[in-house]
């Protein structure tokens, strides 16, 4: 099961605000002698590299909507936009993400 636990809004975006947002997040597991074994963030790299030195011991996966989202952009400059949204919306796999087939012309 998937949930959203938090979320912080900071005044700017630094590693210094985001790994204190971090360390306050990872206080409350601790409070409970429990760590979260996957965070999954979008592709912001402070984020990303703020939870590498909170959670050491937490896999950090890409969100599958941001995952698809930069699919979507990068497929748009290889073919046109039409052929682009036939591919992206004719191929969702289960999980509702895209899932694409090598095609060899």
């Amino acid at each position: 099961m998937t949930f959203s636990i938090a979320f912080a809004y900071l005044d700017e975006k630094c590693i210094n605000n985001v790994v204190c947002a971090l360390e306050l997040f990872r206080g409350i597991f601790l409070r409970y002698d429990a760590i979260p074994q996957v965070i999954v963030t979008d592709r912001d790299s402070t984020l990303t590299n703020a939870v590498k030195t909170i959670f050491t011991e937490t896999t950090n996966f890409l969100c599958q909507f941001h995952n698809d989202k930069n699919v979507k952009a990068k497929c748009k400059t290889f073919v046109d936009k039409k052929k682009c949204m036939g591919l992206c919306h004719g191929n969702m796999g289960e999980s509702g993400g895209l899932s694409f087939r090598a095609r060899v012309q």
